[in-house]
């Protein structure tokens, strides 16, 4: 993703129903997609014992298949290193846990489960969700 517009967890993203991980701590190695390398074969889906890959459909919307990648949610990774000993591409590299988020940032082509700021407001407006707080007039 290489604008500079802030990114944000995308709350209608149907991966934010899945559970969250669990333990205190985070593991020591995340899974990170070069999607750039990336077919879209779903090989990595399937290894995965979370389900914390996510397919990003292609660029045509009639077509999404086409040219579809993966991106991997690192809040649900365990680090288990599945996906990246299925992946036949050898496009989905292991990284420690404070490299994970700068490799992403810079790997990531395209995210579903990360949106820039101001497309969630725009979502927001759309389905009318205002994030305001609420005034001692409104209540």
């Amino acid at each position: 993703m290489s604008d500079d517009s802030v990114l944000v967890e995308n709350p209608y993203h149907p991966a934010r129903l899945k559970p969250a991980r669990k333990g205190k701590k985070g593991p020591k190695l995340l899974a990170v997609v070069h999607q750039s390398g990336c077919t879209g074969c779903e090989i990595c889906i399937q290894g995965c014992p979370v389900d914390s890959i996510e397919l990003v459909p292609g660029p045509n919307p009639t077509n999404p298949g086409f040219n579809q990648t993966v991106e991997i949610d690192l809040a649900r990774c365990i680090g288990c290193q599945n996906c990246s000993q299925d992946c036949p591409w050898e496009t989905i590299t292991m990284y420690e846990q404070q490299d994970a988020y700068i490799a992403w940032g810079a790997e990531t082509l395209k995210s579903e489960l990360y949106i820039p700021e101001n497309e969630l407001e725009e979502i927001n407006t759309e389905y009318g969700i205002t994030l305001e707080p609420k005034t001692e007039e409104s209540v």
